[in-house]
């Protein structure tokens, strides 16, 4: 059953095939590349500004333009940059305002609040002397003062009284009193009248120094000291405070001031931002140069007055005069294989097929590109009549290997045997197929090179040949 199934597939194969007489030949592999002529050297324009964002074109030169060493390429609206600088210019001047008050008053405070806080201490310590003073000595001496008063107004009254006594009874032992002696009588019971009212008052007085003033006096020294202690303990906690929370104020205005400085000194450094100059002779381009490409886009479209242009990425170069010139051109995965670093060439610019030059693979990138691409460059002999400038496109065709007199087959003749390896179909003398293993080499476009398992003048069969 299974030779039975084994023949009608060969035979199936062999109504699907034409054969093929196996012939030896040169075995060449001429990749054809489109290539882009670039520089070696492209000095890349863009605007590196920090502070400033919005950069609006007023004029840019011409794409393609022959500039000299120090041309105005772009020139960009400025007004409110302007602005925004003499408003910085005013917030710096206001800082150093600021951390001048704050110095002086910090230095104020260090020496002031210590003061104070002393001053707050010495009104606590008078405050407690006067009260301990008053309850333990000037109290009592103020009731034995008021004691004493208070006596000697007695006493007075006692002896005025006494004298008054004496004088009338001096005076009715003459049995006739005279004009004079009733003067002094009554002048005496005048001073007796005084005296009396004198000692009411200082009754009065007295009682009023023990019962209120004392009393009232001992309420406010009370209130004095607790008030001064009060004092002091809410200076002892809160002048530190103040003097900490006014270094702080210092520091933040020293921190304001820097920040307002930074600012302006950042805006002052991007003034020239606003005009770019070429940095060298050559011809000025919109898009960049990078990495063996050209790369144009929406962005570079944009180019034109009164369009805002992005900062920090490159949006424009210049291919310096003298800048040595080299093919760039990516190739696929395939195409990267068969190619190496040295391998020769020739190539042509587009609608000059008439003038070829040598040119030589130098560099050959290892990792694709994010479009799956791989890069080549091609240093080149160029024709010192040919007209040329960054940015023109050629055809290049290299000869990556060359064979003589090897077997090379169509590729569609191959088969994989399913171990790794490959097989063709050979016909036989008979007519009959048989599979043959052989060792494949090179392959390209729809040719592959046999390297063993085939003979020259064997006859093979080729799939839809």
């Amino acid at each position: 059953m299974k030779a039975t199934l084994s023949l009608l597939l060969c035979l199936c194969s062999a109504l699907m095939a034409d054969p093929l007489v196996v012939k030896t030949s040169d075995f060449l592999v001429r990749p054809t590349m489109s290539a882009t002529l670039m520089p070696e050297q492209a000095l890349p324009i863009a605007i590196p500004a920090k502070e400033w964002g919005t950069f609006t074109i007023l004029e840019i030169a011409a794409h393609g333009t022959r500039v000299s060493k120090g041309q105005v390429l772009v020139r960009f609206e400025d007004e409110s940059y302007q602005k925004k600088l003499r408003d910085a210019e005013s917030a710096a001047k206001a800082g150093k305002l600021s951390l001048a008050n704050a110095e002086a008053d910090f230095a104020s405070a260090e020496k002031y609040l210590p003061m104070q806080l002393q001053h707050a201490r010495i009104k606590a310590d008078e405050a407690a002397e006067a009260l301990a003073y008053f309850r333990n000595t000037r109290r009592n001496s103020e009731v034995t003062e008021a004691n004493l008063s208070l006596r000697q107004s007695e006493l007075r009254l006692e002896s005025e009284l006494e004298e008054l006594k004496q004088l009338e009874k001096m005076y009715k032992a003459d049995d006739l009193t005279e004009n004079t002696e009733e003067i002094i009588l009554k002048r005496q019971r005048e001073i007796v009248k005084a005296v009396e009212i004198s000692l009411e008052m200082a009754k009065l007085s007295h009682k009023r120094k023990l019962e209120v003033s004392l009393p009232r006096e001992a309420v406010a020294l009370e209130r004095d000291e607790q008030s001064a202690a009060i004092a002091l303990k809410e200076n002892e906690q809160n002048l530190p405070r103040n003097l900490e929370l006014k270094r702080i104020a210092l520091e933040d205005a020293k921190v304001n001031a820097k920040r307002s400085a930074d600012a302006l000194a950042a805006l002052q450094a991007e003034k020239d931002l606003f005009v770019i100059k070429s940095p060298a002779e050559g011809y000025f381009y919109y898009g960049t140069m990078q990495d063996g490409r050209w790369t144009t886009g929406e962005p570079v479209k944009a180019l034109t007055p009164f369009s805002p242009v992005a900062i920090k990425r490159p949006f424009a170069v210049v291919v310096p005069i003298d800048a040595t010139q080299r093919l760039e051109a990516s190739v696929d995965e395939a195409t990267m294989r068969v190619l190496k670093h040295g391998v020769k060439g020739f190539a042509t610019l587009s609608g000059r097929a008439d003038q070829s030059f040598p040119v030589t693979i130098k560099e050959l990138a290892a990792a694709p590109g994010i479009d799956g691409r791989y890069r080549v460059s091609l240093s080149a002999e160029f024709p010192a009549d040919l007209t040329r400038v960054a940015g023109m496109t050629a055809s290049a065709q290299v000869t990556a290997y060359q064979a003589k007199g090897v077997i090379a087959i169509p590729l569609k003749a191959l088969r994989s045997n399913g171990e790794g390896g490959w097989e063709v179909e050979v016909q036989e003398a008979d007519n009959k197929v048989k599979r043959v293993a052989v060792k494949r080499g090179v392959a390209w476009g729809d040719q592959v090179e046999i390297l063993s398992g085939l003979s020259k003048d064997q006859t093979i069969m080729v799939p839809g040949a």
